[in-house]
C-alpha cells in the first residue's frame, strides 16, 4: 500500500506533494515518532543518528492523516499544524545531513527510502518560497 505525503501552508489553498508522492519521507517520519519504543529499524537507526547530530525530529514527527474520520480525528489534525520556517529548516536540515553522512544515506537506503534527500530538499524549497506563519505535513494511505 502506498501512502502520499502533502505539506500545507496555513490560509493558501497551495499543497506540495514531493517527487514519489512523498512516500520516503512520509516513511521516515513515521519510524523517527517511534524512536524510544525499542523498536529496530533502519529508519530509527537513521532518526537517532541525524537527531544526534542536530537535526531536530519534533518537526519531523508532527504530522496526522489527513482524512479525518470523527471529532478526535479534526482535533489531532489541527495540532498538526506548526511553525513553517522550523519546518523547513528540519527538512533542509534531514536533507544535508543525508547528503554529507554516507552512513546516513546507507540506513535511508536499507530502510526503503532511498529518494529521501530530495523529497527533504523539495519539501524544504516549498515551504521556504511559501507566505504564511503555520505549515503542516499530512499523509494519505
Amino acid at each position: 500500500m502506498a501512502m502520499r505525503l502533502t505539506v500545507e501552508v496555513e490560509g493558501t489553498p497551495e499543497r506540495f506533494v514531493p517527487p514519489g508522492e512523498g512516500a520516503a519521507l512520509a516513511a521516515f517520519c513515521s519510524f523517527a515518532a517511534m524512536r524510544g519504543f525499542g523498536a529496530v529499524h533502519p529508519l530509527i537507526v537513521l532518526a537517532e543518528r541525524l537527531q544526534e547530530s542536530g537535526v531536530r525530529m519534533g518537526p519531523l514527527t508532527t504530522f496526522y492523516d489527513e482524512a479525518a474520520e470523527d471529532a478526535e480525528d479534526l482535533e489531532k489534525l489541527e495540532l498538526a499544524w506548526q511553525d513553517r520556517e522550523d519546518l523547513a529548516e528540519a527538512l533542509a536540515g534531514l536533507g544535508a545531513a543525508l547528503e554529507a553522512d554516507p552512513e546516513a544515506g546507507a540506513l535511508a537506503r536499507r530502510g526503503g527510502a532511498g529518494g529521501l534527500a530530495e523529497q527533504a530538499r523539495a519539501a524544504a524549497g516549498f515551504l521556504r518560497a511559501a507566505a504564511g506563519a503555520r505549515a503542516r505535513m499530512v499523509y494519505r494511505l
